[in-house]
């Protein structure tokens, strides 16, 4: 993550947004949640490691709230602050470059407390070439965009049953225990709601993005408890005993497997990220 920052202190186009602080609050929590739990284990055992979740999660929704209300970030992403996506960087920086040659776009900044459009000096074009018309900026901001409409009641709900949906995971789980189906059942209605109430039409290209990966992360349910230890967890053994019977070597791959996958299953499986 700050290796993607010291890439981004060397292309002007990315500035710092509203509320970048806590996004990187929040991304940094959701890289560490893991090795933070796995830490209170260790010290406090079981009831240690649900009180550092909780915790996590709380503070995580408070801040995602921030973000939602005060902020007016339609769509918390998770992690908040995306990996950079290195070649469309590079890409971006070349045509910034192209467009300061003569004869092209001249370059432009806004100015951050009025928000006025004006050429730079090196992006001023030659004399005869100048056109002495108001500069329009190299490229439309989704984001800037995004935060000037007005959200529906119909989004803040969708976007409040997201972000509370850990939370009221939890809380079941601390109600009706760990191997009920009741907080499996209360998180992926919340989940499978929340993208329902979306109106896509009204969404930016980044914000449909993220609710096409929400789609796919709902085949996270299939390794949450109780659906792991009833349904997936012995189809998963099956086909890796299978698998390791059958082809030569596999079982040196096959067997690890086995061993490692109910491990991960009991750390991964409620971190939300």
């Amino acid at each position: 993550m700050f290796n993607d920052f010291l890439i981004k202190g060397t292309l002007p186009q990315l500035t710092a947004k509203e509320g970048n602080k806590l996004k990187m609050l929040l991304t940094v929590m959701e890289y560490v949640e893991v090795l933070v739990e796995v830490a209170a284990v260790q010290l406090w055992g079981e009831m240690g490691r649900w009180a550092v979740v909780t915790i996590i999660q709380l503070a995580k929704c408070i801040g995602r709230f921030i973000l939602l209300l005060r902020y007016k970030t339609s769509i918390v992403s998770s992690p908040p602050v995306k990996p950079l996506d290195r070649r469309a960087a590079i890409k971006t920086k070349q045509e910034r470059l192209l467009c300061s040659t003569p004869g092209s776009s001249p370059e432009v900044i806004r100015l951050p407390h009025s928000g006025r459009v004006m050429r730079t000096l090196a992006g001023a074009p030659p004399i005869h070439q100048r056109s002495f018309t108001p500069p329009q900026p190299l490229n439309n901001n989704e984001n800037e965009a995004a935060k000037l409409k007005i959200m529906s009641t119909k989004h803040l709900t969708a976007e409040a049953m997201h972000i509370l949906r850990p939370i009221c995971h939890l809380s079941s789980l601390y109600l009706f225990g760990q191997q009920s189906w009741a907080p499996w059942i209360l998180s992926l209605g919340m989940d499978v709601t929340s993208l329902k109430l979306y109106n896509e039409s009204l969404l930016t290209a980044a914000e449909k993005t993220e609710l096409a990966v929400r789609r796919i992360n709902l085949l996270y349910y299939l390794v949450r408890s109780p659906a792991f230890h009833s349904v997936t967890h012995r189809r998963i053994q099956y086909f890796l005993t299978t698998v390791g019977n059958r082809i030569p070597f596999a079982r040196t791959i096959c067997q690890p497997l086995l061993d490692y996958i109910p491990e991960w299953q009991k750390i991964y499986a409620y971190t939300w990220s």
